[in-house]
């Protein structure tokens, strides 16, 4: 239940906050970037922290530092993206093509992706 939770709760457009507030350092530095409000990119940020369960970001008067769990949703979610840009030239993709995208995190949201993972092997097998 907590899985499928997760999965309707991570959007791109989260992940692609994520990484500007972490490549500009700051949220309102982000927000001008993509042209946004601060409050919209904080509320991304808090979002993806309450439907992880665990902080992204460690917040000072400096600005931001991506946590540990932060730093290993940044390397999946680049990793993402890459892959929606290698296949963003397919326009027509076959439906047994068709995948389900997993952002796997370790400690308690870790069991709860291998779950989902074996889900999801399920349906591509067409269990």
């Amino acid at each position: 239940m907590q899985d499928q939770h997760i999965m309707h709760r991570l959007k791109l457009r989260e992940l692609r906050i994520l990484l500007a507030v972490t490549q500009a350092g700051s949220m309102a530095k982000a927000a001008t970037q993509l042209a946004i409000s601060q409050p919209a990119v904080s509320r991304a940020i808090a979002d993806m922290e309450a439907a992880l369960g665990v902080s992204l970001l460690n917040r000072s008067s400096q600005g931001v530092e991506p946590t540990p769990y932060g730093h290993a949703l940044i390397k999946r979610a680049v990793a993402v993206f890459d892959e929606l840009r290698h296949y963003a030239g397919i326009r027509i993709m076959p439906r047994r093509w068709m995948f389900v995208l997993v952002i796997g995190l370790s400690g308690p949201a870790y069991r709860h992706n291998q779950r989902a993972s074996r889900k999801a092997r399920s349906l591509s097998e067409g269990r």
